[in-house]
């Protein structure tokens, strides 16, 4: 019989009722997509609202928030401070992206069935950072990715989509497949599914501990396994990316970490692997960024050196114990989140109403649209770590946090941090300054694909502002106030962060 804490399962009872839900309203009722927007916005409040009614527990600090059927075999849900952070984000970047959707989506032919996605997505994502058992873990990691698959591929009618939505379906299930291997090998080694400290670690819970480290590196874009998530931010809805750079690479990467360690890997050996292969993410994402002209692609490759950044101070505290710098790895995580959604909410709404895609598409946007290229530098600038904007103040605790253990292996690291901030300088920057660049964007006939990001209308005069729904407006103002106070003020949020223990 089920029993325990039902606030552990309330947010993701609204999610998965929810994504039923909208869905019959949308077929039976209203296809209108802002009356999607708006019910599916109401649904992820609700979500967020009985997640911080769970946060309150005091339980939760013991990790003894738990519910499900706690017998032997029994599947559990078990809420812990970190996964309840990840969780918080992922719904919040998804109120956001609901009420952006409900303009950005208008125009797209499948709208109907991208908001049910949308909530199940975020299932997904808010029961594997939950789950207290392997394979319970395995089906909720592939209920997401299933999900973000078909997101992905969502504008079907171009085959950019369909390819970039395909070539994410074959890594992708390639992670999930590996995954399950490493469930099996774990079995076999244990008896049991239940993610528990083994008795005695012998070769096969090894050989089960390096298949969640490639199955769930993949669904993290850990370099090599990243190669999937270009392609797919450069041909999902940038509504899709906003949410996926937010939480769902940074989930997996938690869950990763956290089963590791129970499963018999020591701290010091786990630090030294996050460490390493951040060096591989730094560099591959910001010398790839450098030679993008698309855009999303762009960001995208931004999004796996910013991973590497994560995965250095979170290698530094793992190696040495510091509990700050598992602090100055969630503060990034969290600052990377405003940022990064900002910049793709805006990205996306420079496409829907001039039809931008490459940088330079971008020049003189200013012109036709002001608040989103404003908004847009401003994510720019907070990701290039300029003060006082969120990134720097998430950059400078890193630096600091990582500087105090005196490692050579640690400083060679903050060395090619820096190197690496400067080399992101190279692109974030220059794309800042050109939608303020005098002169307009060459005029061009969009290309067959350029449908894979929506409304492809033809350009204004240069000198004619377009006016921007309300639907997009809202978020961006949010966001932007986030970059913003996350930067000037970042002491309540370090607090915030204080109170969540470490893995």
């Amino acid at each position: 019989m089920t029993s325990g804490n039902l606030w552990v399962v309330a947010p993701m009872l609204w999610l998965a009722f929810g994504a039923f839900g909208i869905y019959l309203f949308a077929r039976l009722i209203s296809s209108r997509s802002e009356l999607l927007a708006a019910g599916t916005a109401l649904i992820l409040v609700g979500a967020l609202v009985s997640l911080i009614i769970l946060a309150q527990d005091p339980a939760l600090v013991a990790s003894e928030a738990a519910w499900g059927n706690f017998a032997p075999g029994g599947v559990v849900l078990r809420a812990r401070p970190i996964a309840i952070l990840v969780s918080g984000i992922a719904l919040g970047m998804g109120i956001c992206v609901a009420i952006y959707s409900g303009c950005y989506l208008s125009l797209d032919r499948r709208y109907t069935t991208y908001y049910s996605l949308l909530l199940l997505m975020i299932l997904g994502l808010l029961g594997m950072v939950k789950a207290d058992d392997l394979f319970t873990l395995y089906l909720f990691t592939e209920l997401m990715s299933i999900s973000t698959y078909v997101l992905v591929a969502l504008r079907r009618h171009t085959d950019t989509a369909v390819e970039a939505g395909f070539k994410y379906l074959i890594i992708g299930g390639t992670g999930t497949i590996t995954l399950l291997m490493g469930v099996a090998l774990i079995y076999r080694a244990t008896g049991t599914t239940a993610i528990v400290v083994p008795s005695s670690p012998d070769i096969w819970t090894r050989a089960g501990i390096a298949c969640l480290w490639t199955g769930l590196g993949i669904k993290s874009a850990i370099v090599p396994g990243h190669t999937w998530l270009p392609d797919a931010y450069g041909r999902a809805p940038s509504s899709v990316n906003a949410l996926s750079s937010a939480a769902l690479i940074q989930g997996p990467l938690y869950v990763l970490l956290r089963t590791s360690l129970i499963f018999g890997l020591t701290p010091e050996r786990i630090g030294l692997a996050l460490i390493l292969l951040s060096f591989a993410n730094m560099t591959v994402g910001n010398v790839m960024a450098l030679l993008q002209t698309n855009v999303k692609r762009l960001l995208g490759y931004s999004t796996i050196a910013q991973m590497g950044y994560v995965m250095f101070i979170l290698g530094v505290g793992f190696r040495h114990g510091e509990p700050e710098a598992f602090r100055a790895g969630i503060f990034l995580i969290l600052a990377h989140a405003v940022m990064k959604g900002l910049a793709f909410l805006s990205k996306g709404a420079c496409h829907f109403y001039c039809g931008t895609t490459t940088i330079a598409d971008l020049r003189g946007i200013a012109r036709r649209l002001p608040f989103p290229a404003v908004a847009f530098a401003l994510s720019l600038v907070g990701l290039a770590s300029v003060p006082p904007l969120a990134g720097f103040s998430a950059k400078w605790f890193l630096l600091s946090r990582a500087i105090q253990p005196g490692d050579p292996l640690v400083m060679a690291g903050l060395v090619l941090v820096l190197v690496n901030t400067v080399v992101s300088l190279g692109y974030y920057l220059p794309l800042a300054v050109n939608v303020f660049a005098g002169g307009a964007a060459p005029q061009r006939t969009p290309a067959p694909d350029d449908a894979a990001e929506g409304r492809v209308p033809t350009q204004p005069p240069i000198s004619r502002q377009v006016a921007i729904s309300v639907w997009m407006v809202i978020p961006l103002v949010v966001l932007a106030l986030l970059v913003v106070w996350i930067g000037f003020q970042p002491d309540p949020w370090w607090q915030l962060i204080a109170t969540v223990e470490a893995f």
